[in-house]
């Protein structure tokens, strides 16, 4: 029986969280600092803060739309692992992974996180270590556990 395929989707609860702070920050701040004169509300266009909370705004909204086009999803199977995005895929054998390395975080500041952010390939073709940033998928810890699955099958590391 042919294993099941594990597909692990990129998060991004990180930049609707931001773009939730910064836009309650710009109503406030919008409230807090306009004007009410003669049942009208006027905002001051002249302020710096609010220029730079809009550029704020505007990055983590373009930010975010890259990525949602950008899709990246990581697909395991029996024998190899596809990098996916919307633009294109690129399959790696699992026989063509010579090393995994495992780059831990510095401080643990959460119980829950994972003590692992980088996962490093070394490929038979690639010069380069080939870098995937475990935190950006969902069920970051059973995509570490595929990932020391991988790295107990190669000969070497």
């Amino acid at each position: 029986m042919s294993e099941p395929v594990r597909k692990y989707k990129q998060k991004l609860d990180f930049y609707y969280n931001l773009l939730i702070i910064y836009l309650v920050f710009l109503v406030f701040y919008v409230v807090i600092r306009g004007e009410f004169s003669e049942e009208k509300f006027s905002i001051l266009i002249k302020d710096p803060i609010l220029y730079i909370v809009l550029l704020f705004l505007l990055f983590f909204i373009m930010v975010l739309l890259g990525n949602v086009i950008r899709a990246k999803v990581l697909i395991f199977e029996s024998d190899k692992i596809i990098l996916k995005n919307r633009f294109g895929q690129r399959e790696l054998d699992k026989s063509e992974i010579i090393l995994v390395r495992f780059l831990r975080e510095r401080k643990r500041f959460k119980e829950d996180k994972s003590p692992i952010r980088i996962v490093k390939l070394k490929l038979k073709n690639r010069k380069r270590f080939l870098r995937i940033r475990v935190s950006e998928f969902n069920n970051e810890k059973e995509l570490i556990n595929e990932f020391k699955n991988i790295s107990r099958g190669t000969s070497t590391g």
